[in-house]
Protein backbone atom coordinates (compact mmCIF):
# COMPACT_ATOMS: atom_id res chain seq x y z
CA UNK A 1 0.00 0.00 0.00
CA UNK A 2 1.22 3.49 -0.83
CA UNK A 3 0.97 6.70 1.56
CA UNK A 4 -2.65 7.09 0.80
CA UNK A 5 -3.64 3.92 1.09
CA UNK A 6 -2.20 3.08 4.47
CA UNK A 7 -3.98 6.48 5.76
CA UNK A 8 -7.12 5.55 3.76
CA UNK A 9 -6.78 1.89 5.12
CA UNK A 10 -6.17 3.08 9.13
CA UNK A 11 -9.60 5.60 8.53
CA UNK A 12 -11.56 2.23 7.56
CA UNK A 13 -9.95 0.57 11.11
CA UNK A 14 -11.47 3.13 12.90
CA UNK A 15 -14.41 3.67 11.57
CA UNK A 16 -15.15 0.06 11.89
CA UNK A 17 -14.16 -0.41 15.73
CA UNK A 18 -12.91 -3.17 17.77
CA UNK A 19 -15.83 -5.38 16.73
CA UNK A 20 -14.47 -5.21 13.51
CA UNK A 21 -11.26 -6.17 13.92
CA UNK A 22 -12.47 -8.79 15.60
CA UNK A 23 -14.63 -10.12 13.38
CA UNK A 24 -11.87 -10.61 10.33
CA UNK A 25 -9.56 -12.60 12.54
CA UNK A 26 -6.19 -12.83 13.66
CA UNK A 27 -4.62 -13.45 10.52
CA UNK A 28 -5.69 -10.18 9.35
CA UNK A 29 -4.87 -8.64 12.17
CA UNK A 30 -1.37 -10.03 12.50
CA UNK A 31 -0.51 -9.70 8.83
CA UNK A 32 -2.19 -6.91 7.59
CA UNK A 33 -3.26 -4.51 10.22
CA UNK A 34 -0.44 -4.46 12.62
CA UNK A 35 2.17 -4.38 9.83
CA UNK A 36 0.41 -0.92 8.52
CA UNK A 37 0.04 0.54 12.16
CA UNK A 38 3.78 0.46 12.74
CA UNK A 39 4.20 1.14 9.27
CA UNK A 40 2.20 4.57 9.28
CA UNK A 41 3.26 5.16 12.99
CA UNK A 42 7.66 4.92 11.94
CA UNK A 43 6.95 6.75 8.54
CA UNK A 44 4.25 8.96 9.25
CA UNK A 45 4.15 9.79 12.40
CA UNK A 46 2.51 13.80 11.63
CA UNK A 47 -1.24 11.75 11.44
CA UNK A 48 -1.56 12.02 15.28
CA UNK A 49 -4.98 12.27 15.73
CA UNK A 50 -5.75 9.02 13.07
CA UNK A 51 -2.56 7.00 14.86
CA UNK A 52 -3.95 7.62 18.13
CA UNK A 53 -7.19 6.39 17.48
CA UNK A 54 -6.08 3.51 15.56
CA UNK A 55 -3.83 2.32 18.30
CA UNK A 56 -7.05 3.16 20.60
CA UNK A 57 -8.88 0.39 18.92
CA UNK A 58 -6.27 -1.93 18.70
CA UNK A 59 -5.80 -2.08 22.24
CA UNK A 60 -9.69 -2.35 22.62
CA UNK A 61 -8.72 -5.69 20.25
CA UNK A 62 -6.87 -6.66 23.18
CA UNK A 63 -9.02 -5.95 25.67
CA UNK A 64 -11.48 -8.45 24.02
CA UNK A 65 -9.11 -11.04 23.71
CA UNK A 66 -8.66 -10.89 27.46
CA UNK A 67 -4.97 -9.42 27.21
CA UNK A 68 -4.91 -6.20 29.33
CA UNK A 69 -1.05 -5.91 29.09
CA UNK A 70 -1.28 -5.91 25.34
CA UNK A 71 -4.43 -3.52 25.61
CA UNK A 72 -1.98 -1.28 27.79
CA UNK A 73 0.70 -1.23 25.29
CA UNK A 74 -1.31 0.23 23.20
CA UNK A 75 -2.86 2.66 24.88
CA UNK A 76 0.72 3.93 25.78
CA UNK A 77 1.44 4.14 22.40
CA UNK A 78 -2.09 6.22 21.71
CA UNK A 79 -1.36 8.50 24.34
CA UNK A 80 2.28 9.23 22.98
CA UNK A 81 0.29 10.17 19.66
CA UNK A 82 -2.77 12.45 21.27
CA UNK A 83 -1.77 12.82 25.16
CA UNK A 84 -5.09 14.23 25.58
CA UNK A 85 -7.24 11.65 24.49
CA UNK A 86 -10.15 11.33 26.70
CA UNK A 87 -10.79 7.43 25.60
CA UNK A 88 -7.74 6.30 25.80
CA UNK A 89 -7.10 7.79 29.08
CA UNK A 90 -10.32 6.24 30.50
CA UNK A 91 -9.53 2.60 29.00
CA UNK A 92 -6.12 2.83 30.20
CA UNK A 93 -7.51 3.75 33.67
CA UNK A 94 -10.12 0.83 33.22
CA UNK A 95 -7.61 -1.87 32.03
CA UNK A 96 -5.19 -1.14 35.33
CA UNK A 97 -8.23 -1.04 37.39
CA UNK A 98 -8.70 -4.72 36.15
CA UNK A 99 -5.23 -5.66 37.42
CA UNK A 100 -5.24 -4.04 40.17
CA UNK A 101 -3.29 -1.39 39.82
CA UNK A 102 -5.40 1.23 41.29
CA UNK A 103 -2.75 4.32 41.64
CA UNK A 104 -1.80 3.98 38.18
CA UNK A 105 -5.71 3.24 37.03
CA UNK A 106 -6.63 6.85 39.56
CA UNK A 107 -3.79 8.52 37.16
CA UNK A 108 -5.54 7.80 34.21
CA UNK A 109 -9.11 8.57 35.23
CA UNK A 110 -7.69 12.47 36.74
CA UNK A 111 -6.42 12.98 33.15
CA UNK A 112 -9.54 12.01 31.29
CA UNK A 113 -11.09 13.97 33.88
CA UNK A 114 -8.91 17.29 33.03
CA UNK A 115 -9.18 16.91 29.56
CA UNK A 116 -13.15 16.21 29.45
CA UNK A 117 -15.99 19.10 29.54
CA UNK A 118 -18.55 16.47 30.53
CA UNK A 119 -17.15 14.04 33.31
CA UNK A 120 -20.06 12.44 34.67
CA UNK A 121 -19.17 8.71 33.32
CA UNK A 122 -15.53 9.59 34.42
CA UNK A 123 -16.89 10.42 38.17
CA UNK A 124 -18.41 7.31 38.61
CA UNK A 125 -15.12 5.23 37.09
CA UNK A 126 -13.08 7.62 39.42
CA UNK A 127 -15.48 6.50 42.59
CA UNK A 128 -15.42 3.14 41.73
CA UNK A 129 -11.26 3.06 41.27
CA UNK A 130 -11.34 4.69 44.34
CA UNK A 131 -13.66 2.37 46.16
CA UNK A 132 -11.54 -0.84 45.06
CA UNK A 133 -8.34 1.21 46.79
CA UNK A 134 -10.55 1.97 50.32
CA UNK A 135 -12.04 -1.93 50.38
CA UNK A 136 -8.95 -3.72 49.02
CA UNK A 137 -10.50 -5.30 46.01
CA UNK A 138 -9.35 -8.17 44.53
CA UNK A 139 -8.02 -7.46 40.79
CA UNK A 140 -10.18 -9.13 37.82
CA UNK A 141 -6.28 -10.46 36.96
CA UNK A 142 -4.70 -12.49 39.40
CA UNK A 143 -0.76 -12.98 38.82
CA UNK A 144 -1.83 -16.73 39.65
CA UNK A 145 -4.65 -16.82 36.82
CA UNK A 146 -3.48 -18.99 34.51
CA UNK A 147 -6.04 -18.82 32.03
CA UNK A 148 -5.08 -14.84 31.86
CA UNK A 149 -1.41 -16.43 31.21
CA UNK A 150 -2.42 -18.06 27.98
CA UNK A 151 -4.86 -15.61 26.74
CA UNK A 152 -1.73 -13.37 26.69
CA UNK A 153 0.44 -15.49 25.48
CA UNK A 154 -2.25 -16.04 22.10
CA UNK A 155 -2.64 -12.08 21.93
CA UNK A 156 1.20 -12.37 21.14
CA UNK A 157 1.12 -15.18 18.61
CA UNK A 158 3.17 -17.85 21.15
CA UNK A 159 0.77 -20.47 19.84
CA UNK A 160 3.55 -23.13 20.72
CA UNK A 161 4.11 -22.26 24.07
CA UNK A 162 0.44 -22.25 24.62
CA UNK A 163 -0.16 -25.57 23.33
CA UNK A 164 2.71 -27.05 25.28
CA UNK A 165 1.32 -25.45 28.60
CA UNK A 166 -1.98 -26.63 28.28
CA UNK A 167 -1.12 -30.30 27.20
CA UNK A 168 1.39 -30.71 30.18
CA UNK A 169 -1.67 -30.09 32.36
CA UNK A 170 -3.37 -32.63 31.16
CA UNK A 171 -7.25 -30.53 31.87
CA UNK A 172 -10.96 -30.59 31.33
CA UNK A 173 -11.30 -26.93 32.34
CA UNK A 174 -13.18 -25.89 29.16
CA UNK A 175 -11.99 -22.21 28.84
CA UNK A 176 -8.12 -23.78 28.97
CA UNK A 177 -9.38 -26.06 25.90
CA UNK A 178 -11.13 -22.99 24.36
CA UNK A 179 -7.22 -21.68 24.39
CA UNK A 180 -5.53 -25.11 23.16
CA UNK A 181 -8.08 -24.77 20.07
CA UNK A 182 -7.53 -21.29 19.91
CA UNK A 183 -3.82 -21.79 19.24
CA UNK A 184 -4.33 -24.52 17.03
CA UNK A 185 -6.28 -22.02 14.94
CA UNK A 186 -3.57 -19.82 15.12
CA UNK A 187 -1.34 -22.16 13.98
CA UNK A 188 -4.18 -23.56 11.51
CA UNK A 189 -3.48 -27.33 12.20
CA UNK A 190 -6.91 -28.13 11.43
CA UNK A 191 -7.02 -32.09 12.53
CA UNK A 192 -5.56 -31.08 16.33
CA UNK A 193 -8.10 -28.35 16.57
CA UNK A 194 -11.08 -30.73 15.81
CA UNK A 195 -9.92 -33.31 18.30
CA UNK A 196 -10.29 -30.61 20.98
CA UNK A 197 -13.42 -29.01 20.21
CA UNK A 198 -14.38 -32.39 19.93
CA UNK A 199 -13.30 -33.08 23.74
CA UNK A 200 -14.87 -29.65 24.84
CA UNK A 201 -17.91 -30.91 23.69
CA UNK A 202 -17.25 -34.66 25.06
CA UNK A 203 -17.45 -32.40 28.41
CA UNK A 204 -20.01 -30.02 27.81
CA UNK A 205 -21.99 -31.27 25.10
CA UNK A 206 -23.59 -27.53 24.53
CA UNK A 207 -20.57 -25.92 23.73
CA UNK A 208 -20.93 -23.73 20.68
CA UNK A 209 -17.95 -21.32 19.22
CA UNK A 210 -17.22 -18.08 20.80
CA UNK A 211 -16.11 -14.99 19.12
CA UNK A 212 -12.55 -15.34 20.24
CA UNK A 213 -12.36 -19.15 18.64
CA UNK A 214 -13.75 -17.44 15.38
CA UNK A 215 -10.79 -14.99 16.06
CA UNK A 216 -8.08 -17.20 16.25
CA UNK A 217 -9.05 -19.53 13.51
CA UNK A 218 -10.17 -16.79 10.90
Amino acid sequence: MNKKQQIQFLNQFCEEGSEGALEKGYTWFQDVLSPTLKLVSEKQPTEKQLLGEAWLIAGEVHELLYAPNQAITCYHISLFFNPTSIDTHRWKAIVHEQLGEYLEATKHIELALKHSQEGEALMIDRQRIQDCIVYDKAPDFEAGDIRWKFNELLAEGKFGKVIKGIKKLKTKDIELLHCLYRAYGGKQEVEKGEKTWQKILKIEPDAVLEDLDLFYWG
